[in-house]
């Protein structure tokens, strides 16, 4: 025990040396910080007081005029130098020599002094008449007669398919019925159509069926063929006579 005791003894004499400087700084510190105030206070007493506050303003800005566009000047390329042409020689022909006149008679230069002549009247040519063509004709149409007997034959064969409808007599219809007959250049029924109705379709329709029946059995006539004709045929129903007419 007493060989360890001497060593620490000048381990506290350094740290107390040590704290020693330390407060011995900083009592110098603060005595020339307490020297050097006076002078601190007389600099800022000499400086400048603050500004006051900015106060910004907006101006509004003026567009700037466009500058004007330049004008160009219309530069014309210089006319191209003609390059003069040096004329070409020409040839000139050599004079023809002089022809000798040829002496005219007495009666060649006579004549030419006189008036010409008066030319002698044209005699008239043939006179041609044109006689004026006569007009086109149309040409005739079938022959009224055969016609006439074509159509009472076709009448006497549409007789036998005569029907009178039983509803028709039942409810008293009686009428009286013309059907139109067109025979193309065929021969054969190119329409078939009632030009004046009897008032009831039921007739109507049964006329219209004995005149198409009957067609076929009546010979067309030599002078008819090849050509287009129409037929009215007439179909009269009556009560108290029920015969066609």
């Amino acid at each position: 025990m007493a060989g360890v005791a001497p060593p620490l003894i000048p381990m506290r004499e350094g740290a107390n040396r040590a704290f020693g400087n330390a407060m011995l700084a900083s009592i110098l510190l603060h005595a020339l910080l307490l020297l050097a105030l006076p002078s601190l206070r007389e600099l800022a007493a000499q400086l400048p007081p603050p500004p006051g506050p900015l106060v910004a303003r907006l101006v509004p800005v003026q567009p700037k005029p466009e500058p004007a566009a330049p004008v160009e000047e219309s530069r014309k390329p210089p006319a191209a130098q003609k390059r003069p042409v040096a004329p070409r020689p020409v040839a000139k022909p050599a004079p023809a020599p002089a022809a000798a006149p040829v002496p005219q008679p007495a009666a060649a230069v006579a004549s030419e002094s006189a008036p010409p002549a008066p030319a002698a009247p044209a005699a008239p040519g043939p006179f041609v008449r044109v006689e004026p063509q006569p007009a086109p004709t149309a040409p005739a149409g079938p022959d009224p007669g055969v016609l006439d007997r074509y159509r009472l034959q076709i009448l006497t064969a549409a007789a036998r398919f005569k029907r009178y409808p039983r509803s028709a007599i039942d409810n008293n219809w009686e009428g009286e019925v013309v059907v139109r007959m067109t025979i193309g250049a065929d021969g054969r029924i190119a329409a078939l159509g009632i030009k004046t109705s009897s008032g009831h379709e039921m007739l109507d329709r049964q006329a219209l069926e004995m005149f198409r029946i009957a067609k076929p059995f009546v010979l067309l006539p030599p002078e008819l063929a090849g050509s287009e004709f129409e037929l009215e045929l007439r179909a009269i129903y009556s009560l108290k006579d029920q015969g066609s007419g």
